[in-house]
């Protein structure tokens, strides 16, 4: 069956579509639906499916030509290896805790045959910025309680005996000059450094890498190896501003450095 753009359809209809392979991968968490936008055009595979709980979210992703569902993928079964890949952007700090996220993950593993894509904001350095008066707007939004680590991710993967992540960092940040790092006074939920609002800030240029997100990937298919699962995760890869800092192993043991 060959589905037209801009339609919201049932989580019944939803599943009977992926047993029936017309969607290439689920994107967890659509929102709007960029993210849908980003992972076609990225991995070179489509239509995605997207699932959102708000109903705005979804009426927004529809009118933009997705094919959108409102469920929560927390709660709900898909088919099993019914796409070739789930991705997870901007999507895991919303739920509320790590507890949870893992539960999503043991999920959407069964989902995908091929590989997860997650999308996550950086956590890792709260403790280094808070001795310079400084922090990440985002480590401290009421819209983030689960602030998972790369070590926490490591982990998950260990306890649902899925292998290693591929760890690919994003955005560095250079210094303290960067938009998103305010004082540490600055309230919660602060988007973005106002002088006028924060007062002034200090200027640090900082002696450790500082990156905004982390493009994790997690190989679900053992015969995506080498320079199959290289060409893979060298599609998020931007230049310069990308570093890989782990490439995942056969038996989950590696971790990022």
């Amino acid at each position: 069956m060959t589905r037209d753009a801009k339609e919201s359809i049932s989580l019944e209809d939803a599943r009977l579509s992926l047993s029936a392979g017309e969607f290439a991968f689920v994107d967890a968490g659509c929102s709007s639906g960029g993210s849908l936008t980003y992972c076609e055009r990225v991995f070179r595979k489509g239509p995605g499916i997207g699932f959102d709980i708000s109903p705005d979210k979804i009426a927004r992703a529809s009118e933009a030509g997705h094919v959108v569902c409102q469920a929560d993928l927390a709660t709900v079964e898909l088919p099993n290896r019914s796409v070739h890949f789930v991705s997870l952007l901007d999507f895991l700090e919303h739920l509320p805790d790590i507890a949870r996220a893992r539960e999503m993950l043991a999920n959407m593993a069964r989902v995908a045959r091929d590989f997860l894509f997650i999308r996550h904001p950086s956590f890792e350095d709260i403790e280094y910025l808070k001795l310079l008066g400084l922090k990440l707007d985002w480590t401290d939004w009421h819209g983030h309680p689960n602030m998972m680590t790369l070590a926490d991710f490591v982990q998950l993967m260990r306890e649902l005996e899925l292998p290693a992540p591929t760890i690919i960092a994003q955005k560095p940040i250079a210094d303290s000059s960067h938009p998103s790092i305010v004082p540490l006074s600055a309230p919660r939920d602060t988007v973005g450094y106002d002088p006028a609002l924060h007062g002034p800030k200090p200027e640090v240029r900082f002696d450790r890498p500082i990156y905004s997100q982390f493009d994790i990937f997690v190989r679900l298919d053992d015969s995506l190896a080498g320079s199959t699962w290289d060409r893979i995760t060298s599609h998020v890869v931007e230049g310069r501003t990308s570093t890989k800092l782990s490439g995942g192993d056969e038996t989950g043991s590696a971790s990022p450095g």
